[in-house]
């Protein structure tokens, strides 16, 4: 989708102002909105926000990211500032956007038109009678029964949540909101929309919601007979098993969080004692840290080895049913195929009657001479027949869909996944295992120096004291870390083994009736979709680490080269480099927080790739030539067919503008007229003179 209309009535400085977008063209994606300060970027940019999704969109807006859901009041205030000063009572405002799609998708135009009305005073008006919207695709009127609300999932599916909105339309300052959205909460969301797991999470709460209704219609355990009894017990197992997993979880991020304070504290103690100078405080220094090395070495090979241990387990679980499974998926696969091909046929079968058979049949020279009643029985004989050139089935089709959750794309990816894990290599495990047995003799060697340091000058010494105090809390931690992962792993092997024994008892009791087996084949389902909902999250924060950090090492300083960007479990996103200190990115300078900004909405952009224009204000700000030329460096790079920058006269102006001229597709000059008092659009203008 690109953008290719706005048009705003009565929206703040603009009377009557439209801005046609022309279709993105090649390696052209750049347009330019030039606007002094107080002439209406701002303005243009908040009505994407609210014309898109109304008060739902206002909580995303610069400005109003605190608002809750009892928003009402706050958003009919925000529109009412926004109203345009000079209107009559009786004109309204509002805001028209239009997105049509571009060549590389298909798609329908979508154009939303949102008014807002006010009374003679030129307060908001009360009730339903405060805002209209209209919803067209390709000028066809939607019906929205339910009221406003309802178009926003509608929208929402055709563009993209309103949630990651600040991703794809921000302002440069806006980058501190993008980054604290992007903690645990904002990830999660983010995660959820580009790569779908949030589709997976509703299967399961689905399927539990039929396991417990079919229970219900059976009786529940007044009606079951002793194998109902035990199975219903064992469930019950398991919902307290998955709670204490969860609880065990939030232990897990609660001691981290521990963890990384001390590690902090500690290199604090350390750059302390590194000022107080001397050949042997250098050399505790050094211990310090070689002990630190250690333990963190440590405590990575022990993860590694069990990680190993639990995928080699899925392993040898896997060799006798990864076989039978395949099969299946093959079978299934076999049956949609064969589906799609039937429906095809069925579809057109009246097509076909009418080459064969035309209506009326009087003037056909072969069927004229047919009464009404045989020519509509032989219509009849002849759909009949047509339908049965699918039937039966091949003899490779599955019967019925077991695993019908999983089809197309998500069929292909759990054949790979079942050949990654049945590959899993003993040869792996031991490697590991050496590498954790070099990491503890490396320990024990640093702490038997770090015991050899002679007497120190007192302070130095406090500072040693606090510092093996430290050492000592963090391997606690560590320890009390390393069981609560230990016990979340022994939690969960549990629960696969109470699923295994859960899954046999549903299928003796599928031979009790259709509902029961129904209820067996949706629990294993359940099982199935627990465990990829399980494996599918670090895989897909990974993939987002990974693409966030290659645009931000092309935008911002060149000694953040060989950064990356992580998200960690909890917390905001950190830069880690080799041979420093992971730091925070809200805590960095301004330019790369604008970095992270803009490298995080680029990343979005490429990974979901949806053809979604890209609308910032002011992204370059103050900042250097060379600052400014990678920003546009990255931007004209990108696979995106649309990326509008609102800009003052100094960012993308003189050598900066001529270097991507050639890039430019469109621009427009915005201007505030004295004498109209509002904002006047001019197309194919700029600053400088450029333009007619």
């Amino acid at each position: 989708m690109y953008l290719s209309k706005v048009h705003l009535t009565n929206w703040r400085s603009y009377g009557d102002a439209e801005f046609r977008f022309q279709k993105p063209s090649g390696r052209r994606p750049l347009v330019l909105v030039g606007a002094m300060n107080g002439h209406g970027k701002t303005s243009l940019l908040f009505s994407l926000y609210v014309g898109l999704f109304g008060r739902f969109g206002l909580r995303h807006a610069e400005g109003f990211t605190h608002t809750d859901g009892e928003d009402a009041p706050r958003y009919r205030e925000a529109i009412r500032r926004f109203r345009r000063s000079t209107s009559t009572s009786d004109e309204p405002t509002s805001v028209e956007l239009v997105f049509t799609p571009t060549a590389k998708e298909e798609g329908s135009e979508i154009r939303i038109i949102r008014r807002w009305f006010f009374s003679s005073f030129g307060s908001p008006k009360s009730g339903d009678a405060f805002e209209t919207l209209e919803l067209y695709l390709d000028d066809k009127p939607q019906k929205l029964h339910t009221g406003l609300d309802a178009a926003i999932p509608r929208l929402e599916r055709f563009l993209f949540r309103a949630d990651v909105m600040p991703a794809f339309f921000f302002d440069g300052e806006q980058a501190q909101t993008l980054i604290n959205n992007s903690g645990q909460d904002g990830m999660k969301k983010a995660v959820e929309v580009l790569f779908g797991t949030r589709v997976v999470e509703e299967a399961l709460d689905a399927t539990k919601q039929f396991i417990q209704l079919s229970h219900s219609k059976l009786g529940g355990k007044k009606n079951a007979d002793s194998q109902q009894v035990q199975l219903d017990e064992k469930i019950q197992v398991r919902d307290a098993l998955e709670s204490e997993i969860v609880d065990l979880e939030k232990t897990i991020r609660s001691l981290e969080k521990k963890r990384e304070s001390l590690e902090t504290d500690q290199r604090h103690n350390q750059e302390a004692l590194s000022k107080l100078g001397g050949e042997r405080r250098d050399d505790l220094v050094q211990i310090h840290a070689a002990v630190d090395r250690a333990e963190t070495e440590k405590r990575n090979a022990e993860k590694s080895l069990t990680e190993s241990a639990r995928k080699m387990g899925i392993a040898l679980a896997l060799s006798r049913l990864a076989t039978s499974v395949a099969n299946r998926l093959n079978a299934e696969a076999a049956r949609e195929r064969w589906e799609n091909v039937r429906d095809g046929t069925i579809q057109r079968s009246d097509e076909v009657l009418q080459l064969a058979l035309p209506e009326p049949h009087s003037s056909d020279p072969i069927l004229h001479d047919l009464d009404a009643g045989n020519w509509s029985r032989l219509r009849d004989r002849f759909k009949a027949a047509i339908e049965r050139i699918y039937i039966p089935p091949p003899n490779d089709c599955a019967a019925e869909y077991i695993l019908g959750h999983v089809r197309g794309e998500s069929r292909d990816r759990l054949m790979m996944q079942l050949n990654v894990a049945k590959g899993q290599s003993v040869a792996d495990i031991r490697g590991r295992a050496k590498r954790l047995t070099d990491a503890r003799q490396q320990l024990e060697d640093a702490v038997w120096r770090r015991e050899r340091i002679g007497t120190l000058p007192e302070e130095v010494e406090k500072i040693s004291e606090k510092l093996s105090e430290i050492g000592e809390q963090i391997s606690e931690t560590s320890r009390q870390l390393g069981a609560a992962e230990n016990e979340v792993k022994k939690r969960r092997a549990e629960l696969r083994d109470l699923n295994a024994e859960i899954g046999r008892f549903q299928e003796l009791l599928a031979k009790l009736g259709p509902e029961q087996k129904r209820i067996a084949v949706a629990e294993r389902a359940r099982t199935v979709l627990s465990s990829l909902s399980e494996q599918l999250r670090p895989i897909t924060v990974e993939r987002l680490q990974d693409s966030v950090t290659s645009h931000f090492v092309r935008i911002a300083d060149k000694r953040y080269q060989k950064g990356k960007i992580v998200f960690p479990e909890s917390g905001a996103p950190v830069l880690r480099r080799p041979n420093a200190p992971d730091a925070l990115i809200e805590m960095m300078s301004g330019f790369e927080r604008r970095s992270f900004g803009i490298a995080f909405s680029l990343a979005l952009a490429e990974i979901t790739q949806k053809r979604v224009p890209l609308v910032i204000d002011t992204p370059l700000g103050n900042a250097d030539q060379g600052y400014r030329r990678r920003l546009l460096k990255a931007l004209m790079n990108v696979d995106l067919d649309q990326v509008i920058i609102l800009t003052h006269d100094a960012e993308v102006a003189g050598s900066v503008f001529e270097e991507i001229e050639g890039q430019v597709r469109q621009y427009f000059l915005v201007e505030f007229d004295q004498n109209k008092q509002e904002s006047v659009v001019y197309p194919d203008r700029y600053f400088d003179g450029i333009g007619r």
